[in-house]
């Protein structure tokens, strides 16, 4: 989720604890913009991920990536040096994959994009609530 590579051309001119307050916060509203943006992308009625619903694509995964860091509200409370350090889906391994396949939720390589670990522990938590609630 974090892009090493882009934290080290970039650390030498910043407080370390700063950078840390400002990772953290940075987190923090990647994570609620993730969930409002996925959230959009993904409901399909009433249950959403329900057994009938259909599993989402590589490419709604790369349009909620793209729409997650164009959001204004997230370029405007956090600098490119702190933006540039989550590593996004074109970034990533993932950027090949047939964009019409359904999403492999198992994937586990290193430097996973934020948008694809984000969604996949929605994914699998309302999954595991749709479970105990039948």
């Amino acid at each position: 989720m974090i892009n090493d590579s882009a934290l080290d051309r970039d650390v030498h001119d910043i407080n370390p604890v700063a950078l840390e307050r400002a990772l953290r916060s940075a987190s923090l509203d990647l994570q609620q913009i993730i969930a409002t943006v996925a959230g959009r992308h993904l409901d399909s009625g009433r249950r959403r991920y329900s057994s009938g619903a259909r599993l989402p694509t590589w490419r709604t995964l790369l349009t909620i990536d793209e729409q997650v860091f164009e959001n204004r509200g997230f370029l405007a409370r956090h600098n490119e040096t702190v933006r540039s350090t989550f590593v996004r889906f074109e970034d990533s391994r993932l950027s090949g994959m047939d964009l019409d396949e359904p999403v492999d939720w198992r994937r586990d390589d290193d430097n996973l994009p934020a948008v694809y670990l984000l969604v996949r522990a929605l994914v699998q938590a309302d999954a595991t609530d749709v479970a105990t609630q039948d």
